[in-house]
């Protein structure tokens, strides 16, 4: 008997066995044995019990947390490992939401977490991405008519206003020449994270961008890596080249274990937080006082002082080019794109 898409499956196992009936289902995209049976029919009835709040089933009993697990496996394949991290480290803050039935959900539950979330004192960029979990959430449900359309209330969540502190400020060359100190003492415990600092420096992506880089995107001997992982569309799969100056650092970071360019000591990726707390710590150690983020300021000041093409500039970054001479009939060729970023 053939089974709805999504509910799993039965199969029978060769060989002498006193359960041969085996049942399996695709669990955040890796099809996984659930347990063994007798009869078809055990099996059956288990399958149908073990999907009773799913969606194939009985899409009124749909939790917050059922629904997110079933987006979330659609949206891995599509999105960077880390981005897909950070998704569960915001979900896990809409632990109030999991086990309550996403149609007897109200925007006041909704906003009341965004509330919960300002209260403890994170600012607004968390707040913006467990907001944008209640998105996908939603969206999920509205797409495959778990819930009507106008049942996308997650459109009327509020966050706080961003509160800039200061202004973003580029490293200036003595604070740069004392980050460099550090990357350059093997001995000094926060040698790899001040290297990862110039790097950034030097190529300008964003902090996202920058810790999703897989290593087999680096090409050293051309001196490019790939970013295939952006948060605009001018950002994906963009060629950004590798500063002489600087190529040693990604040498050393492509000798170490793991998939991703920048990783922990288990070769593990590094979500933006635990990255952010190893800059801090180079900050510290160097007398500085920047964020992640302002090392793309850096790269992007310096490259308008040095008089690089505006076009390259743009390339390099990840930015639109609106104008559609620029965008369509002028083509940067990677070597003016070194050329670009070697005037740094």
């Amino acid at each position: 008997m053939k089974l709805p898409n999504g509910f799993g499956s039965i199969t029978c196992l060769s060989g002498a066995r006193r359960r041969p009936w085996a049942v399996r289902k695709t669990i955040n995209g890796h099809q996984k044995y659930l347990a063994y049976f007798a009869s078809y029919d055990d099996a059956l009835a288990y399958l149908a019990d073990y999907n009773k709040n799913l969606v194939v089933y009985a899409p009124s009993r749909m939790t917050f947390a059922d629904v997110y697990r079933l987006d979330m496996q659609e949206r891995r394949r599509r999105i960077a490992a880390i981005t897909a991290k950070n998704y569960d480290i915001a979900f896990a803050k809409c632990k109030v939401l999991s086990d309550r039935p996403l149609r007897d959900i109200a925007v006041s539950d909704l906003q009341a977490v965004i509330k919960q979330v300002s209260d403890s004192g994170v600012g607004y960029a968390t707040q913006k991405r467990v907001r944008q979990v209640m998105h996908n959430v939603y969206r999920y449900a509205v797409k495959y008519q778990l819930l009507p359309q106008s049942g996308d209330i997650s459109r009327f969540v509020d966050v706080d206003t961003p509160q800039r502190k200061y202004k973003k400020l580029p490293f200036i060359t003595r604070q740069l020449n004392r980050v460099k100190a550090i990357a350059d003492n093997e001995q000094h415990p926060l040698s790899p994270w001040a290297k990862c600092v110039i790097m950034m420096c030097y190529s300008g992506p964003r902090p996202s961008e920058f810790l999703s880089i897989q290593k087999s995107d680096v090409k050293l001997h051309s001196r490019t890596y790939k970013i295939r992982h952006s948060k605009t569309k001018a950002g994906q799969n963009r060629l950004v080249p590798i500063s002489r100056k600087v190529s040693q650092y990604y040498a050393w970071w492509m000798a170490r274990s793991g998939k991703t360019l920048i990783t922990d000591d288990d070769g593990q990726p590094l979500t933006y937080c635990q990255f952010r707390r190893r800059f801090d710590k180079v900050m510290d150690a160097a007398h500085c006082h920047h964020t992640p983020h302002e090392c793309r300021h850096t790269c992007a000041t310096w490259l308008d002082d040095k008089g690089a093409n505006k076009i390259a500039i743009k390339r390099i970054l990840g930015h639109a080019i609106p104008d559609i001479t620029d965008g369509i009939y002028t083509h940067k060729h990677v070597r003016q794109l070194k050329k670009a970023i070697d005037l740094l």
